[in-house]
Order: C-alpha cells, then sequence, then structure tokens
C-alpha cells in the first residue's frame, strides 16, 4: 500500500540505529511505510489484542472480546484457528471486562491467557497451530487478570494487571505460582484503568514488564534458579506502554495504546517516538518482530478498543525496520 504526500506528511516515522555497543545510539534514517496486512470488523467487536509469529511466516492474532484466534499468512489471508471460552464481549466480571489478552508462540503451540467470566475457563490455554484444538494448562485466581505473556525455558509467565504479580506456570501443564510480587507492578491509585503490570518480554536474562499506571519499563534480573532478582525501572514513558518487543541489539518497541504512536526505548534508557499518527495507528496494543526471513519485520495489532477514543480501524500492520528482532523469545 502506498501512502499520498499528505498522508505521509500526517506519519512520522524514523528509527535509530544501533552502534554494536548496544548502549550507544546512532544516527536516525527513515524506515518503510507501513502497509496493512489485515483488517477487521469493529461492528463485530473485533479487536486485535495481541500478535505473534511462527517460522514460516504466520502471524497469529488474539480477539480481545470475542475469544477469537485468527491466523495470517504472509500473502495477508486470514483464517479462524481457534475459539477460547471467555463468555458474553463486553460482560463484566471479577473486577472487569471478560477478554482475552496477549498471545505467545512456541514451537510445539500457543499460549493465552483467558479471563472468562467462568470461574472453570480462567487461565493460561494453549491452542495448536496445526489442528486448531486448544487446553487449558493452568488455573489463574479470580482476583487476577492476566495480561502479558512469555515463555522461557518450559515455563510461561503471565503478568497480573490487578496485583503487581508475574506468575509462572509449566508450559505441559500445572500450577501457576507467583514467581514476584513487587511494589513497582502495583497499579498507580489515581489511573482510570487499574491495568498495571502489562507486556511481559525475555531480553537476555532479565524479563521486562511495562506498568500502564505509572508508564515505568520495569526490569528483573534472573539468576541461575530462573528467580527474580532485584528490579529496576529501565525506562519511564510519557504515554504508557502496553505491550512491545524487543530487537537484536536491546531497544525495546512499546504501542502506547490507547495513544497513537509507537515508541522506541533504547539500552540506555531515553526513548523517542518511532511511529505516529492515525493512518495506520488506531490504538497500537501489541508489536512483535518476525522470526526467520522476515525477521527485520515489525508486526502491530491496532485493537481499537471500542471503549476507547479511537477510528474505528481494529487492523494488523507491518512496517521493514533495519534491524532484526530479538530472536530468543
Amino acid at each position: 500500500m502506498r501512502l499520498s504526500n499528505s498522508a505521509l506528511a500526517a506519519l512520522t516515522i524514523t528509527l535509530c540505529a544501533i552502534s554494536s555497543s548496544p548502549s550507544i545510539a546512532e544516527a536516525c534514517e527513515p524506515i518503510s511505510t507501513p502497509e496493512v496486512l489485515a483488517s477487521y470488523d469493529a461492528a463485530a467487536l473485533q479487536v486485535p489484542e495481541s500478535v505473534a509469529t511462527d517460522y514460516a511466516g504466520n502471524v497469529y492474532v488474539s480477539m480481545a472480546l470475542t475469544g477469537e484466534i485468527s491466523r495470517i499468512d504472509r500473502f495477508g489471508n486470514v483464517e479462524p484457528l481457534a475459539t477460547l471460552p471467555i463468555a458474553q464481549p463486553l460482560e463484566p466480571c471479577f473486577g472487569f471486562v471478560a477478554g482475552q489478552t496477549a498471545l505467545t508462540y512456541t514451537p510445539w503451540g500457543l499460549y493465552v491467557n483467558v479471563n472468562s467470566c467462568d470461574e472453570q475457563d480462567r487461565g493460561i490455554w494453549w491452542v495448536s497451530t496445526h489442528s486448531g484444538g486448544v487446553s487449558k494448562v493452568a488455573d489463574l485466581p479470580t482476583d487476577s487478570f492476566a495480561n502479558g505473556i512469555a515463555h522461557r525455558f518450559g515455563y510461561i509467565y503471565a503478568s497480573d494487571s490487578f496485583n503487581g504479580r508475574i506468575f509462572r506456570a509449566p508450559a505441559w501443564g500445572g500450577d501457576a505460582e507467583i514467581w514476584v510480587e513487587d511494589p513497582l507492578l502495583d497499579p498507580d491509585p489515581s489511573a482510570p484503568v487499574p491495568i498495571a503490570a502489562n507486556g511481559v518480554q525475555f531480553y537476555g536474562n532479565e524479563l521486562y514488564v511495562s506498568n500502564s499506571t505509572t508508564g515505568d519499563i520495569v526490569a528483573f534480573p534472573l539468576d541461575w534458579s530462573e528467580s527474580a532478582g532485584e528490579p529496576r525501572v529501565h525506562a519511564t514513558l510519557e504515554n504508557p506502554c502496553d505491550d512491545f518487543a524487543f530487537d537484536l541489539y536491546g531497544t525495546l518497541y512499546c504501542g502506547t495504546n490507547p495513544v497513537n504512536t509507537v515508541v522506541a526505548v533504547h539500552p540506555d534508557g531515553e526513548t523517542e517516538v518511532v511511529l505516529e499518527g492515525t493512518d495506520f495507528l488506531d490504538g497500537p496494543s501489541s508489536v512483535t518482530f518476525g522470526r526467520f526471513y522476515d525477521s527485520h519485520t515489525m508486526y502491530i495489532s491496532n485493537a481499537s478498543f471500542p471503549f476507547y477514543p479511537n477510528n474505528g480501524s481494529p487492523s494488523v500492520i507491518r512496517v521493514e525496520l533495519d534491524v532484526p528482532g530479538y530472536p530468543f523469545r
């Protein structure tokens, strides 16, 4: 898709190339124009909350309000894969609305957080990328709202947006334990929406967590036993981060849902807006990179939640960068 000159003027895209020293940002240079990979139906409450990729160039999308998971191939063809049980769209329960949040890819399937109004269905679910079969692998308590999700060494990590904690559960099924609970992840009581601990991603031997009520990106080092060490505030954003992804050199890219920007946070904690405007962005809630031939491609989900001001244009877009994504995720 090509933009007119006026549309290009409304959209600012820059990328800072990172030098061989990952703490130093060198010059910024333009990158490619974004293109819409797939569009969704706002009237049908299709809300693309989260995106994940596999090694064949497929993109998987979780629909927050319907429980659907769709797959987009490299040519933009969309097909349904599975539906998780979340109960009625926009139904309030357990302190918030029912919803399916983030998903993550592993070679043996997807994992996704399901905040169902049915207590028996509330937890972490596995989805086969081959058959679309589903099964629950861990229960989560009803006082939690599971949001971000990540995989590391056979364990699934899920953020609890209500209570400032991260759960960990075996990927093959078992009890979810509280891996860490920390005040840096607590909700700011003055925030209009109590969604605090949100995106979770690993880079090296640290787990990074976005607190969407404070704007902080918090990093937890892991020791030899995979336990959490003393946290540090990596950066504080003016517009809080939803979910995010790392490039190879340690710069992370945040979707600032419901604000229409994507912000880069460099390894030294400095931040800059790398994508902004309403031509392509509409509540960017999740960012990920391709894994193989599309490793330089960044995919962004525009959730366009119906209870936020937006353009009513839910979609998944892609844009080419001159750096690859972080492969160990």
